[in-house]
């Protein structure tokens, strides 16, 4: 019988040495491991976004003058449960063409210093460079018109994606499209949108051969794109509106988005960002 005892008692001495030693151990080794419960995880990410570009980026037609999609995508950002800071930089100057835009960011340190430090470079693009086509040659104006400055713009652009990558190779890179704001009041000229759309064309195999994401802007802009329901109907209410004014237009130029026009800019760039996020987890 004591034998039997002094057994159970040996079992017991063993066995709270060795909880005693595995205490110790995880308390040395295993402070650093992530504590896992079904609660979420806290906020603890913050993101660095610099958009440069045109007057789409410096948000003429805002009503609010606080720079458009910009400040909108970074609150959008802000109500996500991993992101718990947004700092932004708004390099938006209306009416820069491309080759105006790389100048700025060449020989801008600001632009460089802010670059360098992005999680996120936005870039609006292009407009300005087809719209000083249109004045050049406005009453002779065909596709062949816009052969050399699409190859010359398609020049600056690869150089701006470039500076891009050399001052801050490890940035996502965002880069909206053109869109034709005039689609709805004068469908019957359909070169201007053939025009646009290899325009664009060009801007999307450019960006995604650097890895960036093409965002395009004429699917929520033209409103003669809107998907259609069964009935044949454009499948969005603002289409009720169509044949008099494009609701998401600044009424002052009926070129520049308005509020609801950045609102859905917005709402593009911030779905692809979370987009992106998801596929690097």
């Amino acid at each position: 019988m004591k034998k039997i005892r002094s057994f159970f008692i040996t079992c017991l001495i063993l066995a709270v040495g060795v909880f005693i030693v595995y205490q110790g151990l995880d308390f040395l080794f295993g402070q650093n491991k992530p504590f896992k419960s079904d609660q979420a995880e806290p906020m603890n990410d913050s993101l660095y976004l610099v958009a440069v570009g045109d007057s789409l980026t410096e948000g003429v037609g805002d009503s609010t003058q606080n720079g458009g999609y910009v400040p909108l995508t970074a609150n959008l950002l802000r109500e996500t449960n991993s992101i718990k800071e947004v700092t932004t930089k708004n390099y938006g100057k209306s009416g820069d063409r491309s080759d105006q835009i790389l100048l700025r960011i060449q020989q801008q340190e600001e632009i460089q210093s802010d670059l360098k430090k992005a999680d996120i470079i936005v870039l609006t693009v292009g407009g300005n460079d087809v719209i000083q086509t249109f004045k050049k040659d406005t009453l002779n104006i065909n596709q062949d018109s816009f052969i050399q400055p699409k190859k010359k713009y398609e020049t600056e652009l690869k150089t701006i994606l470039s500076e891009f990558n050399k001052l801050n190779p490890k940035a996502q890179v965002y880069v909206f499209g053109i869109y034709n704001p005039y689609a709805d009041l004068f469908p019957d000229i359909t070169e201007m949108q053939t025009i646009l759309d290899s325009w664009n064309q060009s801007t999307k195999e450019l960006v995604e051969k650097e890895e960036g994401v093409y965002l395009s802007l004429d699917d929520i802009f033209n409103l003669s794109k809107l998907p259609l329901s069964e009935d044949g109907v454009a499948d969005s209410s603002l289409a009720a509106e169509q044949a008099e004014i494009n609701p998401l237009l600044y009424e002052e130029d009926l070129f520049h988005p308005n509020d609801k026009g950045y609102e859905l800019m917005a709402e593009k760039l911030y779905q692809a960002i979370l987009k992106q996020r998801i596929a690097e987890e």
